[in-house]
């Protein structure tokens, strides 16, 4: 189901076929990989295993696919509530810094404004990329507290951001 649509690309719910796209998209980001899961590369196992125990916490995951040629160029793990939980936000490293990123974020917030959502919050590894952090301040997102955060039996210190719709 497409859930948006701009001239760039299209925002729709991940069908069981778009896992190729979706495992080269993390692969593509071989810095967050290692910050975040201590390895450069994910395997289809790994990445099913993640998307069942998001699935089991009704998380969706939402495909993003380049207009021009059906390419998938992100995803965005979420669970959407009247508070929503971004979970992951991820551009393919190839489209990065052509402003997709800005882009598909405020085609998301135009979306979830029309759900019964009435915040988003999010957790941002802090000791990652300062630039990502600036990018969600930039969204307008507000930083709510620290904390730490399990991940792929890794501990991460995280910055929660919250922003009102």
């Amino acid at each position: 189901m497409i859930l948006t649509k701009t001239k760039n690309f299209i925002i729709s719910e991940m069908k069981e076929e778009d896992n190729k796209g979706i495992l080269d998209v993390y692969n593509s980001n071989q810095d967050f990989l290692l910050s975040h899961v201590d390895r450069k590369k994910v395997s289809m196992e790994w990445l099913k295993q993640e998307q069942k125990k998001m699935k089991d916490i009704n998380f969706k995951t939402l495909l993003v696919k380049e207009n021009k040629n059906d390419n998938i160029i992100g995803f965005i793990d979420i669970c959407i509530l009247e508070e929503c939980y971004l979970s992951l936000f991820m551009v393919h490293s190839l489209y990065k810094g052509k402003g997709y990123g800005k882009e598909i974020y405020e085609q998301l917030e135009n979306y979830l404004r029309n759900t019964n959502s009435k915040v988003i919050k999010i957790d941002v590894v802090y000791n990652y990329n300062e630039s990502v952090l600036q990018f969600w301040k930039n969204k307008g997102f507000k930083e709510t507290e620290k904390v730490k955060l399990k991940w792929s039996d890794k501990l991460l210190d995280v910055i929660v951001l919250k922003k009102n719709l």
